[in-house]
This record gives structure tokens, sequence and C-alpha cells, in this order.
């Protein structure tokens, strides 16, 4: 498999297949590589922001240095799109603290910095000032006025995360305190036990790797994808060992996350792990994700596996796999025979969803129109005046959309491997 230092270059690719995949390559691992930003700053300057909105979305957790952060300044100041504005907003209001108190003015002069960017940015430096104990009782008490919420949603997950990062530079909870909750019925189905995961993983704690891989028996959707995180950051070769040792024996649940974070986690364990483990694993699904998984590791030994898998079929609804080898192929330098094929398809893919996206934004604009027709006459639609037909809003018939149902944007992915990826990072 490729090495960090190889893959870097890449970055800044001419194939946005290739950027989208390599980027995705150093967010899965959480690098703390502060000449990652720089370079997806040169991306969107050779070939836009809006091209490169995806990059964008997995480049918030990426080290801000100085001169990072006034290009991304500098980017957000220009940009007419939102959902771009959106996706820089995210990584200015991750900016550390010594930088933000020495660029502060800079960033509040900047168009398009939200509201919403600056109240957080106010709420993590006052954070910053405070002691450990006191973030200790702070996340302990969200935890508790928490206990009633029935969905993900229904909390302030945001303040949470500010409260994870700034105790994690705390030794208070040390790490004994914390493996030993996390083993306890005390947190057990408590936000507290999901806040300890996170910590864990922000402090990139090897002593929490046996605890957490043992969460991942657990079906619990947040939970789980939690959990995944705080292994990924931790990026410790034992969780791999675990995994792979554990793995013919385990659920489905806990083979489905687990074939994922073997990619996440960036060793050449994580390739050998996965190699084994397809000789063996029978499930259709969990071997595509395997499979995937080699992809993300750029894993050139795995490639004439994956070619099998194809031939052999697969699960189309999680993930194109003939996408995933294009961009290794593109990267390492290969060829196979279907490669050409299987690019215009992919280009056909991306033309539909394009067109997909184009009549959804049509629907969304006819529908403010009318809305806004509505309250601009006075006398209602009694008199025949209406120049838009009804037009009704798309509503959601379920609570949530599940990780394996296909993804309502349309891309033809598991919910899990598209829009439902991004929401839980």
């Amino acid at each position: 498999m490729m090495k960090p230092t190889d893959l870097k270059p890449f970055v800044t690719h001419q194939d946005r297949w290739v950027r989208d995949a390599v980027v995705s390559y150093f967010s899965d691992a959480w690098s703390s590589d502060a000449d990652l930003l720089p370079l997806v700053l040169k991306a969107c300057e050779a070939y836009g922001a809006d091209e490169n909105s995806y990059v964008l979305a997995r480049s918030s957790q990426f080290a801000l240095r100085s001169d990072s952060l006034s290009g991304v300044l500098a980017l957000l100041a220009d940009t007419r799109n939102e959902n771009v504005a959106f996706h820089l907003n995210k990584i200015v209001s991750k900016a550390p603290v010594p930088l933000l108190l020495t660029r502060e003015s800079d960033i509040l002069d900047t168009p398009h910095v939200t509201g919403d960017t600056v109240k957080r940015l106010d709420r993590r430096r006052m954070l910053a000032g405070e002691e450990g104990e006191q973030l200790w009782r702070d996340l302990q008490d969200l935890s508790d006025k928490s206990r009633d919420t029935k969905y993900v949603g229904q909390i302030d997950h945001a303040y949470a995360d500010d409260l994870v990062e700034a105790l994690a530079a705390h030794e208070a909870p040390d790490m004994d305190t914390i493996c030993a909750l996390l083993t306890s019925e005390i947190v057990e189905g408590e936000w507290l036990e999901t806040f300890l995961v996170d910590l864990a993983g922000a402090r990139k704690a090897r002593e929490a790797v046996p605890v957490l891989v043992d969460k991942l028996r657990i079906d619990a959707d947040y939970l789980l994808d939690r959990t995944v995180t705080a292994l990924s950051r931790i990026g410790d070769r034992q969780a791999v060992d675990l995994i792979r040792q554990a793995f013919p024996v385990e659920s489905w649940v806990f083979r489905l996350y687990t074939s994922s974070l073997l990619g996440y986690i960036k060793t050449p364990a994580s390739e050998e792990a996965i190699l084994a483990l397809l000789e063996t694993e029978a499930s259709t699904d969990i071997r595509t994700d395997l499979c995937f998984s080699l992809c993300r590791l750029f894993s050139e030994r795995g490639v004439p596996t994956v070619l099998r898998e194809i031939e052999a079929g697969y699960d189309h609804n999680a993930v194109s796999l003939e996408e995933e080898l294009l961009v290794v192929a593109d990267v390492l330098g290969l060829s196979f025979p279907n490669a050409e094929k299987w690019r215009a398809e992919r280009e056909e893919t991306r033309r539909s969803q394009e067109q997909r996206r184009a009549e959804l934004d049509q629907m969304a604009k006819g529908y403010v129109a009318q809305k806004k027709a509505r309250a601009e006459h006075p006398h209602g639609r009694d008199d025949g005046w209406w120049p838009y037909e009804e037009v009704q809003p798309i509503r959601h018939t379920k609570e949530k959309v599940g990780r394996n149902e296909p993804c309502p944007c349309g891309s033809g992915k598991k919910y899990k491997k598209c829009c439902g990826r991004s929401k839980n990072r």
C-alpha cells in the first residue's frame, strides 16, 4: 500500500475523483499533517472551489496554520456558493485557539463568516480557559441534561465536541478512569458513554483500544459510528490485530463496522488483515466493504482481489467498486481491460446525478417562488391569479433513513456510504 508521503501530491491532481479519494484517505485517518490544507487550497485555486466542495467538506479536521487560515478566509470572502461557504465556515470554526486569538479581527472582518461560526469560536476560546475538572463536570452535566432525549439531533453536538476537545488537553479524568467507566454499567446507554468514547479518540489514547473494540459489539448505530471515529483517530495497530482475531466469529454488525474501520487505519497490518479475512468471509455485503477498504488504502496487492470480486458479483447498493478501483489505478499507474468502459459509465452516472440535483434545485426554487407569491398577493389564489402550480414539499415518511437503505439523494449508494457518512463525521 502507498505511503502518505507518496499520496500527498495527488491532493492537487487534475482528476476530481482522485482528489476526492486522496483527501478522504487523510481525513479518514485524522491526519495531523499541516501541509494538507495548503494543498487543498492549491487545488481550489487550480480547479475552482465549486469543483472541490467534497474535498473542502473532508478537510475540516486538518491542521490549520496561519497561512492556511489566510487562504481559507480569502476563499470564503470570494465564494458565492452556499455549500462551499458552509464547509469553509466549518474549517474556520475549528481553528486552534492560539491562532484564533491572534487572527480574531481578520476572521470577524471576513465576508460570509456566519454568526454560528463566531459563536462557536467564542465558546471554544472560553472553554480553553477552563480548568480540566470544571470541563469534566460540564461534560457530565450535559449528559445528565440530555438523559431524556430520544434522538441524536436533539442535543447540541457542536457543544459536546467543543467540550471534549477542550478536555482532551487536560488529565482529568485520567485514562484509567475513562476505561473503567466505559466498562461499567454506570454510563451504559447514557450520553456520557458516547462522550467518553469521543474523549478517548481525541486524546489518541492507545490504552483505550481494547475497550473501544469491545464497544463495537453493541448494536447502537450512533455509538458505533463514534467508536469507529475514535479508533480511526487513535490509528493503532492493536485495534487491527484485535479485530482480525475476533472477526470470523463475530456478528454481522461487528463485521460491518470493522470492515470499514480497517480501511481507516492506514497501516500495512490493515491490508494484511483485509486480505486474510476475504479468504473466509461469506457475506456479500461484508466482502464488498472489505474490498472498498482495500481501495481506500490504495492497496496494490488488493487490486487482483477487488477485480475478482467485481467479476463474481458484489453489493452494488453499497459502493461502486469499479469507480473506486479506477482511482486506485490512476494513482498507482495501473491499467486493466475494462477501465475505459468503467470511465464511461462513471461519467454517465455523474451526468445523471447532476441532472437530478438540477431538477431538485428547480423544484426548490419553484416552491420558494410559490410561497413568496402567496405572501405578496393580497387576495390569495381564489381570484384565479396564481402563476405557480401547487408544489408539495417533500416529506419524510420515516423518522430517519436506515444505514443500509438506499440514500435519498439518488446516488444509488447505501446511506451509510453516502450522505450518512459525512453526517456522522
